[in-house]
């Protein structure tokens, strides 16, 4: 007689637990051009059950290094494959004398001026929906950038390694 109870509580309390596919860290490694030049970056999201953040990086050709360059974080909901993701805070790394970015990153919420310049100068939308896949250790994730309703522009779609 005592075992059921225990075990029909410990069933209940598993079945609040969310462990979605898509939590967790994934990383890509990307090229952007930019005036010409090639930049090696590495772009990495971090999902929560209803948040996430992205953290872009780029690599310093003399060391090798990844250096973090540009943050977003914010709410998101899901449903079935769909993420529908809000940008709730920005962030761009400091520069040094000769431009280069230091890595130290300064967050603006939502709300504030910095946030509002940052993203007019970033053209980048503050929500947007994203659809995913994932299978293994892998998942793709797919943005319609400039809304023109596919996935086919440069930057759009983009597969994931599971770290």
């Amino acid at each position: 007689m005592i075992i059921v109870p225990v075990i029909v509580l410990s069933s209940c309390s598993k079945d609040d637990e969310v462990n979605a596919d898509y939590m967790g860290t994934w990383s890509a490694d990307v090229t952007v051009s930019e005036s010409g030049n090639s930049i090696q970056c590495k772009d990495k999201f971090t999902f929560t059950q209803s948040g996430f953040s992205d953290l872009l990086q780029f690599r310093d050709p003399s060391t090798g290094k990844y250096i973090d360059y540009l943050k977003l974080n914010g709410t998101m909901s899901v449903s079935g494959n769909a993420m529908n993701m809000k940008v709730t805070e920005i962030g761009v790394s400091s520069v040094d004398v000769k431009g280069y970015p230091t890595g130290s990153i300064i967050m603006y919420k939502e709300g504030s001026s910095v946030f509002t310049s940052l993203f007019s100068q970033s053209e980048l939308p503050q929500a947007f929906k994203s659809v995913y896949e994932v299978s293994g250790s892998k998942m793709t994730l797919k943005t319609d950038n400039n809304n023109d309703g596919d996935y086919t522009d440069a930057g759009e779609t983009t597969v994931y390694t599971k770290e």
